[in-house]
C-alpha cells in the first residue's frame, strides 16, 4: 500500500555548456557534494563541483579542464567515459575514452598538483565500475577485455570478454528429470516440446553497442553486458572478484544494453525489445531468466539505462521518447510491479544525460540533463489514506501504479494486494494524492505528472456493491514551465493548495487555488490563484482533514502553519504551541491531546523521523517506531520489537508517554504483531487496524484497546446493541456493559432489553454476570485512577498472577473484599431485567426470566421452580422446554432437592423426568413419603435435605407422640437454641429442653451456661454443681442458701471453693470464703500470705482479733517472701548479664565473618545475585543473611514434586525445634537470646507489684535493712535493663516489614488459589493446571522463606511507682 512522495527538489539551472551526451557525475556520500564531468568539445572536458545542495542556491566550482595544458597528445584526447568520487583518498577518478585515467584530489598532493594521470590504456576505455568497497576497479578496454586493478591502479587481471566458455559455475545436467515432465503453467506441455532456435537471436536496434558493468552489493561478483561479435547478440557474463568468468546468461533475443545488479544480490536487471512491447527482464547469478515486467510505453521508446537504489526497493528506468525523456520509478510488492513516479524532461535540451541514486540515502535521485542542469529529488514512502476522524469515513486507501489509481475502502472490504476494489485510470502518471473534507473525507484530488489535477467524488456510500468514485474533471495547475507542484492538499471544498518549486529562483512557495464546481456536471474550474512565498526549502505539506491544520515542515524539523480565510490573504506563520520538531520527520500528523471538550485540548504535532524516532512536539516517545497512525482515541504505532502500542489521547500532554504495564495481567496498550508489520490505517470509530506485512499481504486485526474504545463510546451513547455485539465478537467480558456506568445502565434497562432483544443474547449477558467491577480489574480506562492503582498494586506485589474466578474466567482477585454495592450487583441486574421482561411477552422471554433467578447470588431456584409450576398449569410443552433450559443452567440435583423442599411432588417428578436420575433411585423414596402424615412427611423431607431447623419445626407440629423423637433429634443435631424457640409457648416442654441443654453444656465444659440453664429449668442442685465447677463461688453460695444448707455443709462448700480459688491464683477470694463462710481465720491468713497479700493478711488478723497469728504466720511469711523475692531478683540479674554478654559476642562474630568474606573476594560474582547483603534476617550490624545463601535453590527444588514439599515441611518443623532450644553457636542462637531477654524483662515487670507490696510491709514493720537491700537489688536490675533496651531490641526495617507482609499475603493467597483450583479442577485444561501449579510454587517460595524474628520494638514496661521513698 506504499507510494512514493516527492519531498524536495533542487534544480540547478545551468552549471556548464556540455557538448553531446557524454556527461557523468558522482556524489560524495560524506559531504553531499556532486562532481560532474562532461565534454565541451571533441577533445575537451570539464570537472565541476556542486556544493551546499541544501541551500536554495548551491555553490558551483569548476575544478579542472581537460586535457591539461602540458599534455603532449591534445588532439587524441577523448570524451568522458566515467567518473567516481573515492572517499578514502578524497579524490575524483575520471576515465576518458582514449584510455587515460585521471585523479583529481581535493587537496594538493606532494608534487604540488591536484590532478594527476595515474595510467593509460592504449586501446582506450569503454566503461568503468568501482567495487562498492572502492578496493577494486573494473574497466572494459577498447579491445574488448576485462581489466581489473586495485585502488592503487595495479593490474590484477586482464581477460577477453568474448569467449566460448560458459564459466566455472555453469549449470550441469546430472541426468534426472526431463523438461517434458515438468509443470509449465498455462502454456501446457507444448511449451516443453517447442524448440527455440537461438541462432536467430539478434541484438536490439536500439542497442548503443557499448558494454556495461555492474557490481553486486557485497562486492563479491560483478557482471558485464556486451555485444558478442561471434553470436551477433548481447550477452551478460558474471565474474567473481578475481575477474574469473563464473556464468553466462541464457540466450535472450533482442537483449539491450541496460544493466543494473540489485544490491541485495538476487536479480540482475536488463531490458528486452519485443516486436509488440518493451520488457524489463531479470537474471539470476547463474545466468537464468527470473521474471520480467512490461513497460507501458510505445514501441518507439528506447530504454537508455537502469539503476537500483541502495536498499534494492526501487528500480529507476531511464526512457527516451520521441518528445523527450523521462525517468520511471518502479517497485515490486506481492509479485507485482508498480510504477510509483514518473519524471518528465520534455523541454528542449532538458533530456536526461546521467542519473544516479545516492549511495547512502536510499530515496535520493541525482539527475544531470544534456543542457547542463542538475536536479536532486528526495522521496519517501507514503500511504495515501483518508485520515478524517468520522464514523462514516470509508477508510479509503489509494495506491499509485503509473496512470492507474487503485482504491480500496477498508471499512467496507479488505481486498488483498495486488488487487483493489476500484482501479481508476487517469490521463497521465500520478504524482501525489490528497483527500478532501467532502463526503467524510473520501473525495480525492489527484496530482498528475504533467501538472494537472483530477478530482474524484465518492458521493453514494449506501449502495451495495459500492459504486466507483466519479471523475468530476481536471484543471491545469502549472502556469509557467519553471514551476512544478509536487504535493497538494484539498483543504476546503473550494480550495486547493500546492507546495511548488520554482527552478528559476530556486525556492519553494505555496499556491492557493480557489475552485468552482458546475452545479450540473460538477466540473471544476479555477476561479483565482494566489502564490504565497516561503522562506527556504520545505519537504512536507500536511493537511489534517479533521481539525483543518495546514502545516509545512523543513528538512531540519522547523514547522510553519498556513492560515486561509475567506476575507484575508493566505498567511504563513507559526503555531503558538509548537514551533519545530527535534529533527526532520518524513512522516507527520497533528492531533489534540488532553481531557475535556475538543476545543480545550492541546495541539500536538506527531513526527516520525527516518531513524525510527517518534516525537510528540519536542518530546521523544519511542526510538524504535516503524510506523504510526492517528486514531480518534489513540496514537497507534508499531515498533521494531514487533508490537503495536496504543497511547490514549484523552490524557494530559505531560502524562502522554509510554507506561510500562508489563506487570498487569491485562495490558491493552500493547499488542504483539507479526515481524516487520507496518500500519496502513486505523479505522476511526472502528475496531479494525490494518497492517501490511513485509511481503505485501494485508492483515486486519482488532486490538483490545480499539475494541474497548468502541465499546465505551457505544455505552456512552446508550447504544447497547453495538456494545454487546462488539464484546461478544471479540470476547470481551460482558460485565463491562454494566460496570462502565452502572447508574446509566440501571436507568436504561428497558432500552437495553429493547436493543438486545434476542433471548440468546440476554441469556449470554446474564450468564456472564459476576460481582466484580471489570473496569477496576480487567479493563481500567487508560490514564484513569483505576489504571494507576493497578500499576501501583502490581509494582508493589512480589508477583502478579492471573487467577481463575469462580465462573472459570480469569481476572480480578479471588477472595478480595467486595463493597456492599458490588456484592449485590448480579442480584440488582437480574431483578431489574426480570421486571422489564415481565412487562413484555412472558412466554417469549421465559428462558431469560429463569436465568435471572438462577444467576442470582445465591441462586433463587425456588422462585424459578414456582414459575415453572405456574407455567405447567398453562402450557405443559412450554414448561417442559423451560425446565430443560433451567436444568442446563443449574445443577439438576439441586433443582430436585429444591423442588422436594417445596413439598410439590408433581414438580419433583417433572424435574426428575428431565434429569439423568434413575427412577429406581427416587420413586421408592417418593412413594414412601406419600404414605406419611403431612408434618411428619415434611420432617422426613427436610431431614433428607439436611434442613434441620425446618425439620424440627415440622416434627414439633406432628403431635405429642413425637416429642421423644424431638428430644433425640435436638441432641443429634445440637438444635437446643432453636428448640427453645419452638417450645417456648409450652412451659413443661421448655423446661425439659433446658434440662437437656444444661446436660449438653456440662459435657462440653461450659459449666457457667450450664448453671444458668439448670437454674432456668428449676434444678438448683445441678445448677449449684455447675457453678461450683465453673468457679463462680458467689452464685454457688446463693444457691446453697436457697437450698437451706446448714453451717457444716456451708463450711464444707466454702473450703472446697477456696481450694479452687487457690488453684486459680485467686487468693484474695479464697481468704474471703475461708474467713466469712468457713469461719477459719487462720486458714484465711495462710491463704493471703501464700498469695503475697501481706497487708490483707495483717488486716484479717486484726479484724478477727487473732494477734497470735502475727508471730506465728505473718512475720515468718514476710521473711520467707523477702527471701524468695531476693533469690528471684538475683537469678534474673544473673540471667540478664549472661545473655546480654552472649548476644554481643554473637553479633560481633557476625560482623567479623562478614568482613572476612568480603575481603576474600571483592570481584562481583553472578552467584551472589540471590544473596541479600543487608538482609532483614540480620541485625543492623550484620552483613549477610544466614538464610538467603541457599534459600532460592531450596525453595525452587522444594516444589518440584509432592515429596519435596513434604521434605520442606519436615525441615521447617526441625528448624522450629532448633529455635526453641537456642543451642550455642547455632544459626538460631541470636533469635533465641532476643526472645529469652524479652520474656525476662516482662517477668521483671510483673514482679514490680510484689516488690512494692513487700517494701511497704517491711517499712511498716521497721525492717528497713531488709527493705533497703531489696530495693537496691531490684533498682539495679531495672537500671541494667533500661541501659540495654535499645541495644538489644532493634526497630524493624521497612524491608523486613515488607518481606514479612509479602510472606503472609503469599501464604493466604496460596490457600485461596489451592481451594479455587480444587473447585475448578474439572474445568481446567492441562495447560491451565500447569500454570496454576507454577503460580502455587511461586507463592510457596515467598511464603516459606525463613524470616528470623530478631527485629522488634522493646517490650513495654509499666510506669507505676514500685519503690518506697522512706526506705
Amino acid at each position: 500500500m506504499k507510494n512514493l512522495t516527492l519531498l524536495s527538489q533542487i534544480h540547478l539551472a545551468r552549471f556548464g555548456r556540455p557538448v553531446g551526451k557524454d556527461i557523468h557525475h558522482s556524489v560524495d556520500p560524506e559531504s553531499g557534494h556532486v562532481y560532474v564531468a562532461y565534454s565541451t568539445g571533441p577533445a575537451e572536458g570539464v570537472l565541476v563541483k556542486i556544493a551546499d545542495l541544501q541551500s536554495p542556491f548551491p555553490e558551483i566550482t569548476e575544478l579542472a579542464t581537460f586535457p591539461p595544458e602540458n599534455d603532449e597528445h591534445l588532439e587524441q584526447w577523448g570524451h568522458v567515459v566515467g567518473v567516481k568520487f573515492l572517499v578514502d583518498i578524497q579524490a575524483v577518478c575520471i576515465v576518458f575514452s582514449h584510455g587515460d585515467v585521471v585523479l583529481f584530489h581535493n587537496e594538493t598532493t606532494e608534487t604540488g598538483d591536484t590532478m594527476e594521470i595515474v595510467g593509460s590504456v592504449d586501446s582506450g576505455i569503454s566503461c568503468m565500475a568501482w567495487s562498492p568497497d572502492e578496493e577494486l576497479v573494473i574497466m572494459v578496454t577498447g579491445e574488448g577485455s576485462i581489466l581489473e586493478m586495485t585502488k592503487d591502479f595495479d593490474v590484477i587481471a586482464e581477460n577477453p570478454i568474448d569467449v566460448e566458455e560458459a564459466g566455472e559455475d555453469v549449470s550441469v545436467n546430472v541426468g534426472w528429470g526431463k523438461k517434458e515432465t515438468q509443470f509449465h503453467g498455462t502454456e501446457g506441455k507444448q511449451a516443453a516440446q517447442r524448440k527455440v532456435d537461438t541462432s536467430t537471436h539478434t541484438s536490439s536496434p536500439d542497442d548503443d553497442n557499448n558494454p556495461r558493468l555492474s557490481w553486486r552489493g557485497d562486492g563479491t561478483y560483478f557482471c558485464c553486458s556486451s555485444k558478442d561479435a561471434r553470436l551477433g547478440r548481447r550477452v551478460i557474463r558474471v565474474y567473481n572478484r578475481e575477474a574469473i568468468l563464473q556464468t553466462t546468461s541464457e540466450s535472450v533475443d533482442m537483449l539491450e544494453h541496460g544493466l543494473s545488479w540489485r544490491p541485495s544480490g538476487n536479480l540482475i536487471a536488463s531490458s528486452q525489445r519485443l516486436p509488440h512491447r518493451h520488457d524489463i527482464v531479470f537474471f539470476e547469478r547463474n545466468g537464468l531468466r527470473h521474471g520480467e515486467f512490461t513497460l507501458r510505453e510505445e514501441t518507439s521508446t528506447v530504454v537508455r539505462e537502469l539503476a537500483w537504489n541502495c536498499d534494492s526497493t526501487v528500480l529507476a528506468v531511464w526512457l527516451q521518447r520521441s518528445n523527450g525523456s523521462c525517468i520511471q520509478l518502479w517497485t515490486m510488492n506481492n509479485y507485482k510491479w508498480y510504477m510509483k513516479q514518473e519524471l518528465l524532461y520534455n523541454d528542449e535540451g532538458s533530456s536526461v544525460a546521467s542519473l544516479q541514486w545516492d549511495v547512502e540515502a536510499a530515496l535520493v535521485l541525482h539527475v544531470v540533463t544534456e543542457s547542463g542542469s542538475y536536479q536532486r529529488n528526495q522521496y519517501c514512502w507514503d500511504n495515501y489514506i483518508n485520515e478524517m476522524l468520522s464514523p462514516d469515513n470509508l477508510g479509503t486507501v489509494a495506491v499509485v501504479d503509473g496512470a492507474n489509481l487503485m482504491v480500496t475502502p477498508f471499512r467496507v472490504m479488505n481486498v488483498p494486494p495486488p488487487m483493489s476494489a476500484f482501479t481508476l485510470t487517469v490521463p497521465y502518471a500520478i504524482q501525489h494524492i490528497s483527500f478532501s473534507t467532502l463526503h467524510h473525507g473520501d473525495d480525492m484530488a489527484v496530482l498528475l505528472a504533467d501538472q494537472r489535477v483530477a478530482f474524484y467524488e465518492m458521493a453514494d456510500k449506501t449502495t451495495r456493491p459500492l459504486p466507483e468514485p466519479k471523475l468530476l474533471g481536471l484543471i491545469e495547475l502549472a502556469e509557467i514551465p519553471s514551476v512544478s507542484v509536487r504535493q497538494i492538499a484539498w483543504t476546503h471544498p473550494d480550495t486547493l493548495i500546492g507546495l511548488q518549486y520554482d527552478s528559476d529562483i530556486a525556492t519553494d512557495s505555496i499556491v492557493v487555488v480557489k475552485l468552482a464546481f458546475d452545479e450540473e456536471t460538477k466540473a471544476p474550474k479555477i476561479v483565482s490563484r494566489t502564490d504565497v512565498p516561503l522562506e527556504g526549502l520545505f519537504q512536507r505539506l500536511y493537511f489534517n482533514q479533521t481539525h483543518g491544520d495546514i502545516m509545512l515542515q523543513k528538512a531540519d524539523g522547523d514547522l510553519m502553519a498556513l492560515t486561509i480565510s475567506e476575507d484575508e490573504e493566505p498567511q504563513v506563520g507559526r503555531w503558538m504551541e509548537v514551533h519545530r520538531l527535534p529533527e526532520g520527520c518524513l512522516w507527520m500528523g497533528t492531533t489534540r491531546i488532553g481531557t475535556g471538550p475538543e476545543e480545550y485540548r492541546e495541539k500536538a504535532v506527531v513526527g516520525l523521523a527516518r531513524n525510527n524516532r517518534l516525537y510528540v512536539n519536542d518530546r521523544l516517545i519511542s526510538s524504535e517506531t516503524t510506523s504510526f497512525c492517528l486514531h480518534n482515541h489513540f496514537l497507534v504505532f508499531t515498533t521494531a520489537t514487533h508490537s503495536a502500542r496504543f497511547l490514549p489521547l484523552e490524557t494530559s500532554l505531560y502524562d502522554f508517554k509510554i507506561v510500562d504495564n508489563s506487570m498487569l495481567p491485562y495490558d491493552e496498550s500493547v499488542r504483539r504483531v507479526e515481524r516487520g508489520s507496518k500500519i496502513v490505517l486505523a479505522l476511526p470509530y472502528s475496531v479494525n487496524l490494518v497492517l501490511q506485512m513485509p511481503r505485501g499481504n494485508l492483515e486486519t486485526i482488532a486490538p483490545r484497546a480499539m475494541v474497548l474504545s468502541v465499546t465505551r463510546d457505544a455505552l456512552d451513547k446508550c447504544d447497547f446493541r453495538t456494545a454487546f455485539v462488539t464484546c461478544r465478537k471479540h470476547r470481551i467480558d460482558l460485565n463491562l456493559l454494566f460496570d462502565h456506568n452502572p447508574k446509566i445502565f440501571m436507568e436504561n434497562v428497558p432500552e437495553f432489553v429493547k436493543q438486545v432483544k434476542e433471548v440468546d443474547y440476554l441469556n449470554l449477558f446474564l450468564s456472564f454476570l459476576r460481582n466484580e467491577d471489570v473496569t477496576q480489574t480487567l479493563y481500567p480506562v487508560p490514564g484513569s485512577e483505576s489504571s494507576l492503582k493497578q500499576q501501583l498494586t502490581a509494582a508493589a506485589a512480589p508477583q502478579s498472577y492471573a487467577r481463575p474466578n469462580k465462573n472459570g474466567s480469569k481476572g480480578g482477585s479471588y477472595g478480595a473484599k467486595v463493597s456492599p454495592e458490588l456484592a449485590q450487583k448480579v442480584n440488582q441486574i437480574c431483578d431489574a431485567i426480570r421486571v422489564e421482561l415481565n412487562t413484555l411477552d412472558r412466554n417469549t422471554y421465559i428462558n431469560s426470566v429463569l436465568t435471572t433467578y438462577v444467576r442470582k447470588s445465591p441462586p433463587d431456584l425456588e422462585s424459578a421452580l414456582l414459575l415453572l409450576a405456574k407455567l405447567r398449569d398453562e402450557d405443559q410443552a412450554l414448561a417442559e422446554d423451560a425446565l430443560k433450559f433451567t436444568i442446563f443452567l443449574a445443577d439438576v440435583d439441586r433443582l430436585f432437592d429444591v423442588a422436594l423442599g417445596m413439598y410439590d411432588f408433581a414438580l419433583v417428578l417433572m424435574v426428575a423426568q428431565w434429569s439423568q436420575k434413575d427412577p429406581r433411585e427416587y420413586l421408592p423414596f417418593l412413594n414412601e413419603l406419600r404414605t406419611l402424615e403431612k408434618y411428619y412427611q415434611r420432617f422426613r423431607i427436610d431431614d433428607h435435605l439436611k434442613k434441620y431447623k425446618s425439620a424440627l419445626q415440622n416434627l414439633s407440629q406432628a403431635g405429642e407422640k413425637y416429642f421423644d423423637d424431638c428430644v433425640s433429634y435436638i441432641r443429634q443435631h445440637n438444635l437446643y437454641k432453636d428448640a427453645l424457640k419452638v417450645f417456648g409457648s409450652n412451659p413443661i416442654k421448655h423446661k425439659a429442653i433446658l434440662q437437656i441443654y444444661g446436660d449438653s453444656l456440662s459435657v462440653n465444659g461450659d459449666h457457667e451456661q450450664a448453671g444458668v440453664a439448670y437454674a432456668m429449668a428449676g434444678d438448683k442442685e445441678k445448677a449449684l454443681e455447675a457453678y461450683q465447677e465453673a468457679g463462680f463461688w458467689r452464685e454457688a453460695v446463693v444457691l446453697a442458701h436457697q437450698l437451706n444448707y446448714d453451717a457444716p455443709a456451708m463450711a464444707y462448700l466454702a473450703r472446697g471453693l477456696a481450694e479452687r480459688m487457690k488453684v486459680d491464683k485467686r487468693f484474695s477470694e479464697a481468704g474471703v470464703l475461708l474467713a466469712e463462710y468457713a469461719k477459719d481465720s487462720e486458714e484465711a491468713v495462710s491463704a493471703l500470705l501464700e498469695g503475697r497479700l501481706w497487708s490483707e493478711a495483717i488486716r484479717t488478723t486484726y479484724l478477727y482479733n487473732r494477734l497470735d497469728l502475727m508471730a506465728t504466720h505473718v512475720t515468718p511469711g514476710i521473711a520467707d517472701g523477702h527471701h524468695d523475692l531476693m533469690e528471684s531478683i538475683r537469678d534474673m540479674q544473673e540471667q540478664f548479664d549472661k545473655q546480654t554478654k552472649r548476644l554481643k559476642e554473637v553479633r560481633d562474630l557476625k560482623i567479623e565473618k562478614a568482613l572476612a568474606e568480603a575481603a576474600e573476594d571483592m570481584t562481583p560474582d553472578d552467584a551472589l545475585d540471590n544473596v541479600d547483603m543487608m538482609s532483614d534476617t540480620t541485625s543492623m550490624a550484620s552483613g549477610f543473611s544466614r538464610y538467603t545463601a541457599a534459600n532460592s535453590i531450596l525453595s525452587k527444588s522444594s516444589h518440584s514434586s509432592k515429596s519435596s514439599s513434604q521434605y520442606t515441611a519436615r525441615l521447617k518443623k526441625r528448624n522450629d525445634r532448633k529455635r526453641q532450644r537456642g543451642k550455642k553457636g547455632s544459626v538460631f542462637e541470636e533469635e533465641y537470646l532476643i526472645n529469652s531477654l524479652r520474656k525476662l524483662i516482662l517477668r521483671v515487670d510483673a514482679t514490680k507489684p510484689d516488690v512494692h507490696a513487700l517494701l511497704k510491709c517491711l517499712a511498716s514493720s521497721m525492717s528497713l535493712e531488709r527493705a533497703s537491700v531489696l530495693q537496691k537489688e531490684f533498682s539495679k536490675l531495672l537500671q541494667d535493663i533500661n541501659d540495654h533496651m535499645l541495644i538489644t531490641f532493634i526497630p524493624p526495617t521497612d524491608e523486613f516489614l515488607a518481606k514479612k507482609k509479602a510472606a503472609e499475603e503469599a501464604k493466604a493467597e496460596r490457600k485461596k488459589l489451592v481451594r479455587q483450583n480444587q473447585v475448578n479442577a474439572h474445568l481446567m485444561s492441562r495447560h491451565d493446571e500447569a500454570v496454576a501449579q507454577a503460580q502455587i510454587a511461586q507463592l510457596e517460595e515467598v511464603a516459606e522463606q525463613e524470616i528470623a524474628e530478631i527485629y522488634g520494638e522493646p517490650p513495654v514496661m509499666s510506669k507505676e511507682p514500685w519503690d518506697v521513698d522512706l526506705v
